[in-house]
Order: C-alpha cells, then sequence, then structure tokens
C-alpha cells in the first residue's frame, strides 16, 4: 500500500527545485557573465549603478537570498561583487 503525499512534502520537493534553478541560474550568470573582466552590461544596470537605492536593494537580495538558503546566498553574492566591481572599474575608465 503505497503512502500519500503530504501537502508539506510536496512543497518541501517544490523548494528543493526552486533554490536549485535559482542556483543554477547564478552559477550559469557568475559563469558567462562574471568571469569577463569588464563585461559589457546592458544600459540599464549602468544607469542604476549610480542610484543608492539600486545598491541598498542588491544588498537586501542578497540578505533574503543567504537568509532563504546559504548557497543562494554564496552565489548571489558573487554576482553582487562581480557588477560591483566591473562598474567601479567601468566607470573610472569612462571618466
Amino acid at each position: 500500500m503505497k503512502a500519500k503525499k503530504s501537502p508539506s512534502n510536496t512543497m518541501h520537493t517544490l523548494e528543493t527545485y526552486s533554490k536549485g534553478a535559482v542556483i543554477l541560474f547564478f552559477l550559469y550568470w557568475n559563469i558567462m557573465e562574471g568571469a569577463v573582466f569588464q563585461n559589457e552590461y546592458p544600459r540599464v544596470f549602468v544607469k542604476l549603478y549610480s542610484m543608492a537605492a539600486w545598491r541598498l536593494l542588491l544588498l537586501l537580495g542578497l540578505i533574503t537570498g543567504a537568509l532563504w538558503d546559504p548557497f543562494v546566498g554564496i552565489m548571489l553574492a558573487f554576482t553582487t561583487f562581480f557588477y560591483v566591481m566591473d562598474m567601479e572599474v567601468t566607470m573610472e575608465t569612462w571618466r
């Protein structure tokens, strides 16, 4: 006789797949975009970088991701680090 899956078990599985998808997305992003020095970002990201609220939103997203899952937090930390460092170097070069 098969045991029925409980709703909490289904939610646990859904959350596991969601975390895996987010981790794989940001791993791909870090490999393709973050590994290139002085990468060309979309204009929206370049314009948003000058706004302090955008950088605070990045920090809030990083903290939220880390609280949800440590591995998601690590991927978000790498993504944010590569983005901020590229913008700093790019802004200095363009001045």
